[in-house]
């Protein structure tokens, strides 16, 4: 089963879950601005990111811009709490499949291919 981390008006959100509905691929979504996240949450993502957070932080997002200088000096604790505090730092999608124990971070369907 996938995992796939969305949020509102995320529109490579959007493409991917359609994506997976149009290809009867099953999944669960999990909404992190509605539902927040947890420290085991964002570990799990970790989890299957093989750079660490490298994969999933954007770096183009207003948070990162904002805060990036004060996030190169943050431990894995204190980072997986900004995570949490400041979820928009993160890229969307991110899809875990955890039988495959990979991530696709983004939308893009020749990878969700390759992924499944």
């Amino acid at each position: 089963m996938l995992k796939v981390y969305t949020s509102y008006n995320c529109s490579s959100c959007k493409k991917a879950m359609n994506w997976l509905g149009s290809n009867g691929i099953g999944y669960d979504e999990y909404n992190f601005f509605s539902k927040g996240l947890t420290e085991s949450e964002v570990r799990f993502i970790l989890k299957y990111a093989h750079n660490g957070f490298e994969d999933v932080i954007s770096e183009r997002s207003n948070i990162y811009v904002r805060y990036s200088e004060k996030m190169k000096d943050m431990t894995t604790s204190q980072l997986i709490e900004f995570i949490i505090d400041f979820p928009a730092v993160l890229k969307r999608p991110l899809i875990v499949d955890e039988v495959t124990e990979q991530i696709l971070v983004g939308y893009n369907a020749n990878d969700l291919e390759d992924l499944l």
